[in-house]
C-alpha cells in the first residue's frame, strides 16, 4: 500500500509519531516537509472558524491509514527529501516530530478553537461553506486518484457530490460576502470586486476538476507505453533466444541417441518457451488450461513425442468435471504416443464463455484402430476414457481411420 511511481500519489494518515488521527503526519510524509510546519499551519487555519476542524475530520473519515512515514511518503516527496541535505535524507528525520513544540501548538489550537466562534458569526459561515468547498475538491481528487474504486456507481456517485459541494461552497462564498459589502456607495465597486472573484474562483473550480481527470490520464498512458516497452523488449530477447537457445534444444532432441538427453532437452524446450512467450498462462492443476499443459508435459517426458497444445476460450479454476476431462484427454495422448507411431500428437481445447459445453480434441496421424476389436483386458479406452466421461456427466465420440485417429470430448460447462 505504498505510495509510488504514479504522478497522483495518495495521501495516507501514518499512525507513527501521531499526536490524534495522525492527518499531519501523513501530510508531511506526503509533502516531505518538516512534521512542525504542517501542524503549525492547522494552528493557523483555526483563525478562521469552521475550516481547520472539519477539514481535520473529513481527512480522518475518507483516507486510509498506514503504520510508518515510509509507507506513507510519496515518490515525489522521496525525491524532495534525498535532494536536501544528508543528515536530514529519511522521511523519518524530515519528519520526526518535536514533542514539546508539538505539544505546545496542540494546546493554542485548542484555545483558538474554543474563541474562534467569538470572532463573527458570518466569519464561521464563511468558513463553513470553505470547508464545503474542500471537502467537495477532496472528493473529485478522491474519485480519479490511484486507488479509486474500480465500481462505477459510487465513483460516478462521489463525482458528482464533489462538484456539488465545490459550487455550492464557492457560491454560498461568494453570496455570503456579498451580502456584506457596505452600503450604496461602494455597491457598484463591490459588485464588480465580487464579479472578478467569481471569475477567478469559477477558473479555479474548473482547474480543480479537470487536473485528476488529466492526471489519470496521463498515468494510463505512461502505464501504456511501459507496457509497451517492455513487451518490445520481451519480443527482441524472445527472438535472439529463439535464434540460439531453442534451436540448439531442438537440434539436441533430433540427433542424440539418448532418449534421457532427448527428454530432457524437450523439457528445457518446452520451460523455455513457457517463459518467453507465455508469462501469464497457468501451469498448474488448479486451472483447466494448466491441467491440460501439466498432461500434454508429462506425455512427453515420459513418450518422448512431442505434444503441441492449443487452448483457445477462457481459463477457469478445475472442479472434478474439467479434471475428468483433463486426466481422459491425457490418456488419450498416451494411447496416441504408444500405438501410432508418431512424432506429434495435436491437443486442441475450447472453452468459449458462450459456448455451453468444454470440449477437447485429441488427434494423431497414426494407421488408425478398431475400438471393437480392442481387448477386454485393455482398460485405457474403456475405463480411463470412456467410463471416467460418463461418470462426469460428459460425451466421447472417437473417430479413426488409416488416416489417424480423432478423439473427441467433452463435459458441460461449469
Amino acid at each position: 500500500m505504498t505510495a509510488h511511481s504514479t504522478p497522483y500519489p495518495t495521501y495516507y494518515r501514518v499512525k507513527d509519531n501521531r499526536i490524534l488521527g495522525g492527518v499531519c503526519t501523513g501530510l508531511a510524509a506526503h509533502l516531505g516537509v518538516e512534521l512542525t510546519w504542517v501542524r503549525f499551519a492547522f494552528v493557523a487555519l483555526l483563525v478562521a472558524p469552521g475550516l481547520a476542524i472539519p477539514l481535520y475530520i473529513a481527512l480522518v473519515i475518507f483516507t486510509s491509514s498506514v503504520n510508518s512515514v515510509a509507507e506513507g511518503t510519496s515518490r515525489v516527496a522521496q525525491e524532495r527529501i534525498d535532494r536536501r541535505v544528508a543528515g536530514a535524507s529519511r522521511p523519518e528525520n524530515i519528519n520526526r516530530p518535536h514533542r514539546s513544540i508539538d505539544w505546545a501548538m496542540l494546546a493554542v489550537g485548542a484555545v483558538m478553537a474554543i474563541i474562534g466562534p467569538a470572532l463573527g458569526s458570518q466569519q464561521s459561515v464563511l468558513s463553513l461553506l470553505l470547508s464545503v468547498a474542500a471537502v467537495g475538491v477532496f472528493l473529485v481528487w478522491n474519485t480519479f486518484g490511484v486507488q479509486a474504486s474500480s465500481r462505477k456507481w459510487p465513483q460516478l456517485a462521489a463525482l458528482v457530490g464533489g462538484v456539488v459541494l465545490l459550487i455550492g461552497g464557492i457560491g454560498g462564498t461568494l453570496l455570503v460576502a456579498g451580502t456584506s459589502s457596505g452600503g450604496a456607495d461602494s455597491a457598484r465597486g463591490a459588485m464588480v470586486g465580487w464579479a472578478f472573484v467569481a471569475a477567478l474562483l469559477a477558473i479555479i473550480g474548473f482547474i480543480v476538476v479537470l487536473v485528476p481527470l488529466w492526471l489519470r490520464l496521463w498515468s494510463s498512458a505512461n502505464q501504456a507505453a511501459e507496457e509497451r516497452a517492455a513487451e518490445a523488449e520481451r519480443a527482441e530477447i524472445a527472438s535472439r533466444i529463439h535464434d540460439s537457445v531453442l534451436q540448439t534444444l531442438t537440434m539436441i532432441q533430433k540427433s542424440s541417441s539418448e532418449p534421457n538427453i532427448v527428454t530432457m532437452a524437450r523439457s528445457q524446450e518446452r520451460q523455455l518457451r513457457q517463459w518467453l512467450f507465455a508469462t501469464d498462462e497457468s501451469v498448474v492443476p488448479e486451472t483447466l488450461f494448466g491441467a491440460v499443459r501439466v498432461a500434454c508435459g508429462e506425455v512427453e517426458d515420459t513418450y518422448g513425442i512431442r505434444v503441441r497444445p492449443v487452448l483457445v476460450g477462457e481459463d477457469m479454476p478445475s472442479t472434478d468435471a474439467l479434471l475428468a476431462l483433463a486426466l481422459a484427454g491425457r490418456e488419450a495422448m498416451v494411447n496416441a504416443a504408444k500405438h501410432s507411431g508418431c512424432d506429434e500428437i495435436h491437443v486442441f481445447l475450447e472453452a468459449e464463455p458462450d459456448e455451453p459445453r468444454v470440449e477437447m480434441y485429441v488427434r494423431d496421424r497414426g494407421p488408425g484402430f478398431d475400438a471393437e476389436q480392442i481387448p477386454e483386458d485393455r482398460q485405457g479406452v474403456r475405463q480411463s476414457i470412456l467410463g471416467r466421461m460418463q461418470r462426469a456427466g460428459g460425451t466421447v465420440e472417437i473417430d479413426t481411420s488409416a488416416a489417424g485417429t480423432e478423439v473427441i470430448m467433452s463435459v458441460p460447462r461449469p
